[in-house]
């Protein structure tokens, strides 16, 4: 891991030196920290290290006010510092810029309240101007601690990094010093226009405009207090770092580097540095870093949790709480952290059975954090707790799918995208008055909001992912003919064949929410069969005599299991509770539906009477994307985050337990592969994963031995679905082929002047 990192408490450190920060220019000037070295008009001065640090900590927030008290805590930390020595700092900055306090350019005096710059800030070509001649530089005068008329003495280096901490590629420095980069801040006009003074209006409509357009995917968005400059994750080298660019321009500076993926960023209070995470084996590491960049310590660490779904951090930045979980069978806790202490205490349980408590965001006066309740990826709902802790209240009952949640300008408000009208959308809940509202932002599809107090803008994610049907002639060993009709430009899932053939079931969004569509084999005549409205729907699954299309569906906050007639009608509930019941699949004979559930506390296979009756078990331990073999003698199923493919004997359910010979049929099934397959006569057609190379399609023969190479896939190939034709000559699946998202900021609509009739 290329990050330093550091256990407790952010402290300076020694040792070796951290990257050179990189040149910038403030105003007409050229600041080259690490020459120490300012030049201006022609005239390169240097500068006492001291002096270099008092600009870099006001270039770090541009336009906004350093209280006198940061200088003294983070310049002269370890020593005595005081007004006289701030004061001749500002002086000699002002006289190296040319600039008149009465009139500033450059450094503004704010009384009572400390120093600005108001020149603007921009990253420095400095490659050209490294080799050129240029005048000598003129020593500008060490700022010493001493007084006049004493002997001056050598600044004090900052006090050395606790025994504790550890560094890989090199120890850091007081990260709010270090500057990496100063290219992700504007002029101070162009970031200051989205700043406003005083909490705002309700805002009735927004404009919406784009905030990123980088290729790959640009995700969790994060307004700096000011409104300025968001911070963001990117996948720009195959793994999210985090990022932060100012609001106007399209340079992006890297903040993060490390081997894991880096998530959830967080502006601290004064915008002068950010926290991140990284979760992985040895747990969760809440890292922090400057906002222009640099070496990022380790501020807290919970060794006990790996997987990590939200943050949030209080206004006064002392306390963080955050959504993880201990294993991929635990509900996800939220938990808060008190970031001066090091210490953690639990703060919801939401039971065994469920995904758990999600995307935590504190309210701007510190008194309450809202979140969002799952009970599975698609069935959520939004609540509030105290941090102190106690019963949470749940705010909402819809249901619904909701991705990403964040308190108003004014803190009146919570801001959540939902499904709850069939389609993202973004929705404004008083919890108050439980009065909810649509925002009104257009045909946006909005995902994961974000916002900053007293800021009107809302910054959020927009998707854009495709997923496509598939069909392979496995005679010709490469895809099928199936006209210009069989592909769409949304999201096209999960198909299934229709006994005889002629048809196929699929998931679509192209009618606008997820909804059950069938069509002919070639694409033609596409019809929606079933919907909720915005509830997810998925896993359709043909009845052997063709009538019937079980699927599964969460409109009433569990997942449940629904049948269809295949010509179309009123959905019905068959397989309802307890727990969540999903990816129906009947029995070649048709007697029975097969699912999984987690009823028993973990995902299972059971089976039911397909006219109805009781569930029972059918394997004697974890279970999951289940279906008979083809000649109907066996049940074929995954593990869940397991790899390989099992099976048991098709028993007589209805007399029999779960079946006790359980065996392995396939070893090199990857676990994110557990719905690539499909048994056939011939053998399990599947993808499999090979070291050093692209996948591909195979067949693992029924009698046995090596698999045959069929067909290579994409590298990135990442599918589900796997059905294969009656006659068992083509296989039909679906893929990702595209998925990008980038940022958008949703701006206060200008107000239309009055008409005449209006006045």
């Amino acid at each position: 891991m290329s990050e330093p990192t550091a256990i407790g408490r952010i402290q300076t450190g020694g040792g070796s030196t951290p990257p050179a920060p990189q040149a910038f220019s403030v105003g007409e000037a050229l600041v080259q920290p690490s020459l120490n070295r300012v030049s201006i008009g022609g005239q390169a001065t240097q500068v006492e290290p001291k002096l270099m640090q008092v600009l870099l900590l006001m270039a770090e927030r541009p336009g906004a006010v350093v209280p006198r008290e940061t200088f003294f805590r983070t310049v002269w930390a370890g020593t005595v510092g005081d007004d006289y020595l701030l004061n001749r700092a500002i002086s000699e900055l002002r006289r190296i810029f040319g600039d008149d306090p009465q009139r500033p350019r450059y450094i503004e005096t704010i009384r009572k309240g400390g120093y600005r710059l108001v020149a603007p800030v921009a990253p420095a070509r400095v490659a050209a101007l490294a080799s050129m001649p240029g005048p000598a530089p003129v020593d500008a005068g060490a700022v010493s601690d001493s007084r006049p008329g004493s002997a001056a003495a050598p600044s004090p280096e900052a006090p050395a990094a606790t025994d504790a901490a550890a560094a890989e590629g090199g120890r850091f420095r007081r990260p709010g010093l270090v500057l990496a980069a100063a290219a992700l801040v504007l002029a101070f006009a162009v970031a200051w226009q989205f700043r406003s003074a005083a909490p705002p209006a309700a805002v009735e409509a927004y404009v919406v405009q784009p905030l990123t357009s980088f290729v790959g995917r640009e995700l969790e968005p994060a307004l700096s207090p000011d409104g300025s400059r968001v911070a963001f994750i990117w996948d720009r080298d195959g793994h999210f770092e985090v990022y932060a660019k100012a609001i106007g321009s399209e340079q992006a500076l890297r903040l993060s580097h490390g081997s894991a993926d880096a998530r959830h960023p967080l502006w601290l209070p004064g915008g002068g540095a950010l926290l991140y995470a990284r979760a992985g084996g040895d747990g969760i590491s809440i890292m922090r870093v400057s906002a222009l960049g640099g070496p990022a310590t380790r501020v807290f660490h919970d060794p006990d949790r790996r997987e990590l779904r939200g943050m949030g951090l209080s206004p006064d930045g002392r306390h963080l709480v955050y959504a993880a979980r201990e294993h991929a069978a635990a509900p996800y806790r939220l938990h808060l952290a008190d970031l001066d202490e090091g210490t953690r205490r639990a703060l919801t349980d939401p039971g065994d059975g469920v995904l758990g408590d999600l995307d935590p965001r504190f309210a701007p006066d510190g008194r309450s954090i809202a979140f969002a309740r799952a009970v599975d990826e698609v069935t959520r709902d939004l609540h509030l707790v105290a941090p102190e802790g106690g019963e949470p209240r749940r705010l909402t009952f819809d249901n619904r799918k909701i991705n990403g949640l964040a308190w108003s300008s004014d803190g009146g408000r919570i801001l959540f995208t939902s499904t709850r009208s069939g389609l993202y959308g973004l929705w404004s809940l008083a919890p108050a008055r439980g009065e909810l509202v649509q925002v009104a932002l257009g045909s946006e599809d909005v995902h994961q909001p974000a916002t900053a107090p007293g800021v009107d803008t809302i910054a959020f994610e927009q998707w854009m992912h495709r997923s496509r049907l598939r069909q392979i002639d496995l005679a010709a060993r490469t895809d099928a003919d199936t006209g210009h009709q069989f592909r769409s430009t949304r999201w096209d899932s999960n198909p299934a064949w229709s006994p005889d053939g002629r048809r196929i079931a699929f998931t679509s969004n192209r009618g606008g929410p997820h909804a059950i569509w069938t069509s002919a084999s070639d694409g033609s005549h596409a019809v929606e069969l079933a919907s909720f409205g915005g509830s997810y729907v998925d896993n359709p699954a043909w009845s052997p005599d063709g009538r019937l299309i079980a699927f599964d569906a969460s409109p009433d906050g569990r997942t449940a299991i629904y049948v269809v007639a295949a010509e179309g009608g009123q959905p019905r509930l068959l397989v309802d509770g307890p727990g969540d019941n999903r990816r129906p699949a009947w029995s070649r004979d048709g007697a029975w539906l097969y699912f999984e559930s987690n009823r028993d506390g973990a995902w299972r296979i059971h089976a039911q009477p397909a006219a109805g009756g009781n569930a029972v078990a059918v394997t004697p331990g974890p279970g999951v994307r289940a279906r008979e073999s083809s000649d109907g003698r066996f049940v074929l199923y995954a593990r869940p985050g397991a790899p390989g493919l099992w099976q048991v004997p098709r028993l007589d359910w209805g007399m029999a337990g779960p079946a006790k010979d359980e065996r392995l049929l396939l070893a090199g099934l990857d676990p994110a592969d557990g719905s690539n397959w499909a048994p056939a006569d011939a053998g399990i057609y599947f993808v499999r994963r090979r070291a050093g190379g692209a996948p591909v399609l195979a067949l693992h023969p029924s009698g046995g031995g090596p698999a045959s190479d069929l067909l290579e896939l994409p590298e990135s190939f990442q599918g589900w679905g796997f059905d294969l034709s009656p006659d068992q000559t083509r296989l039909l699946f679906s893929e990702v082929t595209f998925r990008e998202s980038d940022l958008r900021l949703a701006l206060p609509r200008p107000a239309q002047p009055a008409t005449l009739a209006q006045r």
